[in-house]
């Protein structure tokens, strides 16, 4: 049985009235949810060992219920998007074999996929204690599915502990549980016998006031976009002792923002991928300005291909990674993941400098968006700032800088500010000033389809 199922019953018995979930107005103790744990078994008589199930339920307590009842008849969750389209979900359902379906409504339905294909169960009991299978975000294809073993979680559990200073009682995380943070987080309340506190949907106001009404000290979860909403929201907040950053790195005004809002709390910020989960942290921001954190302490890296700067493709190795992608070959723990990022590292100190993806050649010069993009949020006035590639006849493509912020960029003073630290080649050509940029669900610059709209002329100037 997996720790997590052990740990609910242990706290059902031992604090069986504190509160475990709480969904917007919807609550559940630690012994009303072991009850509709059990009541939720009885809707799967035929359910097999290792058969998928699809949770599509617009209400995220339906979900963990549902969630921890498909655990214990031995079946395998999988968290799917309300917010994707129905052709989209038929097929992940067909290129997943997903079974069974958790509708809207609370029903379960068994879909076309059901015993027509059981040649992928050889595959997933290659992954020991497999927790669940999640979804990349998919913004550019077809979300891929992968599976997220326990005890990685439970690794990054105990980092993440030593992290809070503060024994925090109450764990909050406003996002949709199909995006990896909210439910890494509701697991981890679980596990860890705290109190878990979501949303159906993030509503800034709503979330404040729960924050308010709250008497324990209190952890928060979030992406920076959400972040930078709750900033501007009057309130007392002294129970707010941690907050806890991921997706993308933390702008000086919305650090600044914050750490005013919120005096007591400590700001602790991740990097890290669906894949290798965990890898760096910057507490208070006290790393160098330039890097995404202190590499955690159980990471190992390699940087392949470097260049004459030291910059290579990041590789990361812990035992916090996940266990490989679905329909490929399972990845055993301590493996080597890829993460898609050219990087260095500096002083146990991790430098990212562009996404694989997103690396520009000028001239036939590699250009990383990402350290130029660093250098212009820490002006003060910008909110955000992409660098895309435009297709150039001479040069192959030249550097546009996109960006948001009440703060009017001047391009020659750019141009000096950015050679301080910068070559010539890395500096943009064009600037684009825009009220609102594309974002995911999850909270990050929709980079390809911004570029898009830049080159069809489509951005909201």
């Amino acid at each position: 049985m997996l720790e997590i199922l052990k740990n609910i019953q242990y706290y059902t018995n031992e604090q069986p009235n504190a509160i475990a979930l709480q969904f917007d107005d919807e609550v559940l103790t630690y012994e009303n949810l072991h009850r509709e744990i059990s009541k939720a078994q009885s809707h799967f008589p035929e359910l097999q060992v290792g058969s998928r199930v699809g949770l599509l339920s617009d209400e995220p307590m339906i979900n963990m219920v549902y969630y921890f009842a498909i655990h214990m008849i031995g079946g395998v969750p999988c968290f799917l998007d309300t917010n994707w389209s129905t052709t989209l979900i038929n097929e992940l359902i067909d290129t997943y074999h997903i079974e069974y379906l958790l509708e809207a409504d609370g029903e379960i339905t068994i879909t076309k996929t059901h015993a027509t294909n059981v040649h992928y169960i050889d595959e997933q009991s290659q992954v020991k204690d497999l927790l669940h299978i999640g979804f990349t975000s998919g913004t550019t294809g077809l979300p891929k599915a992968y599976y997220r073993n326990e005890p990685s979680w439970l690794a990054s559990y105990i980092e993440n502990e030593k992290l809070l200073h503060h024994d925090e009682s109450i764990f909050i995380a406003p996002g949709p549980l199909a995006h990896s943070l909210s439910l890494y987080t509701c697991i981890y309340a679980l596990w860890s016998g705290r109190t878990f506190i979501g949303q159906q949907h993030f509503d800034a106001q709503q979330l404040m006031q729960h924050i308010q009404q709250q008497t324990q000290s209190i952890a928060l979860f979030l992406v920076p976009t959400m972040l930078s909403q709750l900033v501007h929201i009057p309130s007392e907040t002294k129970m707010l002792t941690s907050i806890l950053s991921s997706g993308a790195k933390l702008s000086p005004q919305l650090f600044q923002d914050v750490t005013t809002t919120f005096p007591q709390a400590n700001i602790i910020e991740f990097f890290g991928t669906s894949e290798a989960s965990f890898i760096s942290y910057n507490f208070n921001q006290t790393a160098p300005t330039d890097s995404v954190g202190q590499l955690f302490p159980n990471v190992t890296y390699q940087l392949e291909e470097q260049d004459s700067d030291q910059i290579g493709l990041l590789h990361v190795k812990s035992n916090m990674t996940f266990s490989g992608y679905v329909n490929c070959k399972v990845i055993q723990p301590q493996s080597w993941i890829e993460t898609g990022d050219y990087a260095y590292v500096k002083d146990q100190n991790l430098y990212l400098v562009s996404r694989k993806s997103e690396r520009l050649i000028i001239g036939g010069k590699n250009v990383y968006p990402t350290a130029v993009e660093q250098h212009v949020k820490q002006l003060d006035g910008i909110d955000e700032a992409v660098m895309i590639g435009e297709p150039h006849t001479r040069f192959g493509e030249i550097a546009v800088l996109i960006y948001m912020g009440h703060r009017e960029l001047d391009y020659l003073s750019l141009r000096r500010y950015l050679l301080q630290t910068l070559s010539r080649y890395e500096v943009p050509s064009k600037l684009v000033k825009v009220s609102t940029m594309p974002f995911t669900n999850s909270g990050k610059v929709a980079r390809g389809t911004l570029r898009e709209l830049y080159l069809k002329g489509e951005l909201e100037i």
